[in-house]
């Protein structure tokens, strides 16, 4: 079979795009390597300086709506996080929320980097919340083509449930419960 030079154009352009697609993703594991690397680094230098970061971070979960959109569809998943208390000057101090991108978040994502050197400044508490549909927050269906369809923008902005969140954490306690 003949390929014309239009056909052969297209070809070497798909190809182009899938080579540039693996390229962007080894570029972003790369940079996501480096940034662990130097939370890992500064944590390090903390807890040699007699500092104990690791126990002001709690992991947990919280139970939240699939479909924010639709009243009727009340099924959830569990959307991990983690809280910093460290620097927060309770209970009138400000709260910093971090929301993961696309991959999963770690407990470095509160203990390093500007946002927790912020933090420290302004006396708040840190919240990173994972993305929806990445690293430990997937829905029980997994990632079914008809479920796609909650992982947007839209879906990810609604911030109620954050406040409700943090209302359930903070409110009438001392620390942060783990689970919701």
């Amino acid at each position: 079979m003949f390929f014309s030079p239009a056909h052969c154009l297209i070809l070497l352009l798909v190809l182009n795009f899938t080579d540039a697609g693996r390229i962007l993703r080894k570029i972003k594991e790369r940079v996501r390597n480096l940034q662990l690397q130097e939370a890992k680094q500064h944590l390090q230098k903390q807890t040699v300086s007699g500092r104990q970061p690791l126990q002001h971070v709690k992991e947990g979960r919280i139970h939240q709506q699939l479909d924010h959109f639709n009243r009727q569809d009340v099924s959830t998943f569990p959307q991990r996080f983690f809280v910093n208390e460290a620097y927060w000057q309770r209970p009138h101090g400000p709260v910093f929320l971090f929301i993961g991108g696309e991959g999963p978040i770690f407990e470095f994502d509160v203990l390093a980097g500007h946002h927790v050197d912020m933090a420290e400044e302004n006396g708040a508490l840190l919240l990173a919340l994972e993305h929806r549909f990445y690293g430990d927050s997937i829905n029980p269906d997994g990632l079914k083509t008809e479920n796609l369809a909650h992982l947007s923008s839209q879906q990810a902005l609604v911030l109620a449930p954050y406040q409700s969140l943090l209302t359930w954490l903070y409110s009438n306690s001392t620390s942060a419960k783990t689970s919701i």
